[in-house]
């Protein structure tokens, strides 16, 4: 696992060996980027939600946005995304909350965001109650991305949002939704690898 590109490219990542941890790979987390890079800013705030290792929230640290916040429930994934962005100096740009998700969703920690990644367990709903969420407290801004990693078979749907891209790589499925966009730019599945 790596930095891809920006201030800290080429940098490993450390990675914890625990059961049902799937960090998103280098392959998938290049073409996430590739698909997003237009929308990123070096004013935007992003959450990390169901963070794991951390990996796609250090990702876009490394390319410049201004904060992170990352969201994860497991004691021993909080120590590694720490150590993770103490090694890579990103500390300073960065919140890490050890905290369920949808309870933080819930809370007075949670900001509004411009881009907010998903990647909840595969076989769980909650990437869906998740939007739901977001979306009843007005935790994504006007415009704003809301990015889910699922499998195959996740759906969702809502007026107020539309879905920019739909990706397959293997069983992984990347989702990227725009609110309040009145065009859809892709709404093809296509299939990567």
């Amino acid at each position: 696992m790596r930095v891809i590109s920006g201030q800290n490219k080429g940098r490993k990542l450390k990675t914890l060996n625990i059961k049902g941890l799937r960090p998103t790979s280098d392959r998938v987390k290049e073409a996430l980027f590739n698909m997003i890079s237009p929308f990123l800013s070096k004013e935007a705030v992003v959450a990390d939600l169901f963070a794991g290792t951390g990996n796609v929230g250090i990702e876009f640290l490394s390319r410049g946005v201004k904060e992170v916040v990352f969201v994860e429930k497991n004691e021993r994934c909080i120590q590694l995304i720490k150590e993770n962005l103490r090694n890579l100096n990103l500390l300073k740009r960065a919140k890490v909350f050890k905290m369920d998700v949808l309870r933080f969703l819930n809370s007075k920690y949670c900001p509004v965001f411009d881009i907010i990644f998903l990647d909840p367990p595969y076989k769980s709903n909650y990437a869906a109650e998740c939007i739901v969420e977001i979306l009843k407290h007005d935790k994504i801004s006007q415009n704003g991305l809301i990015i889910v990693e699922s499998n195959i078979n996740f759906y969702f749907e809502d007026d107020r949002l539309s879905i920019l891209r739909e990706r397959e790589y293997g069983d992984t499925k990347i989702t990227i939704f725009t609110v309040g966009g009145s065009q859809i730019e892709d709404r093809s599945i296509s299939r990567e690898f």
